[in-house]
């Protein structure tokens, strides 16, 4: 049985995490620091939100304010954190409260559509390229950099109700790609994660079972050792992959036959 070697990328290493206040962002958090990395630039729009996180190891937790959206804060975040060899690329919204505000043709204005994309988008192509320098060099001192960016199977079919959101990170998911092979001759993997269910706020009206945070970050860091380019993680990625695949266009008529039964949803 072949088994996960943590330490060779993880331990010792020198994380940035967003959205590390809550959900899947803190449980990265607990995961890297239960896995010797060295330091974690933890990243919050409110960083007193991110004190428990901070009590946890205040040696090793570093709390940054940084609204992914802003680029002020971006480049501040970027002076602080010169020495970054992993990134995890997790914040994002998931849209609207209001139903309506997450369509394209239902949506008073496509406001909250173009915040979703600049959010769950643009903002995460910014934040590469921000770190780029420091991951390079983090492969020339020896380390084995990577950048984790946080999808969802949302980015394997539409979620029409939440179809802003899906765009977004498919959007992202081909993004992906292209950042994977800009980064290859200089040493930087590029991970794509296919998120299924979490136990998160975004989440929380869901009624169905799902991963812990801290286990869902365990299932991401062993794929990142393992050089897996896309990683399926947290409950019922990999059965959606495989439905998805079995038959792409019966998968998402059923969906669409769900919202239009239900549209309110």
């Amino acid at each position: 049985m072949n088994t996960v070697d943590r330490n060779a990328r993880i331990e010792g290493c020198t994380a940035f995490v967003t959205g590390a206040n809550q959900g899947i962002g803190k449980g990265f958090v607990e995961v890297l620091l239960e896995r010797g990395a060295k330091k974690i630039y933890a990243a919050a729009r409110r960083p007193e939100t991110l004190e428990s996180l901070t009590a946890l190891d205040s040696a090793r937790v570093v709390a940054l304010p940084l609204d992914i959206t802003i680029a002020t804060q971006r480049v501040a975040a970027f002076a602080a954190a010169p020495d970054v060899d992993l990134l995890i690329n997790n914040a994002g919204i998931g849209g609207s409260e209001e139903p309506a505000e997450r369509r394209f043709l239902a949506a008073t204005s496509l406001a909250d559509a173009r915040l979703v994309m600049e959010t769950d988008f643009w903002a995460q192509i910014e934040m590469c390229r921000g770190f780029a320098t420091a991951l390079q060099q983090g492969a020339r001192r020896g380390r084995r950099p990577a950048i984790v960016n946080i999808l969802s199977v949302g980015a394997l079919f539409c979620v029409v109700e939440y179809s802003t959101y899906s765009a977004a990170k498919v959007a992202l998911a081909f993004a992906t790609i292209g950042l994977r092979a800009e980064f290859e001759s200089s040493g930087v993997s590029v991970h794509g994660v296919y998120t299924g269910s979490v136990d998160t706020r975004i989440s929380a009206r869901n009624p169905h079972a799902k991963t812990s945070p801290p286990d869902h970050a365990r299932e991401v860091l062993d794929a990142v050792e393992r050089d897996e380019a896309d990683i399926y993680a947290g409950l019922g990625a990999r059965e959606i992959l495989n439905a998805v695949r079995a038959d792409p266009e019966n998968f998402q008529r059923e969906r669409v036959r769900r919202f239009r039964d239900d549209p309110l949803r």
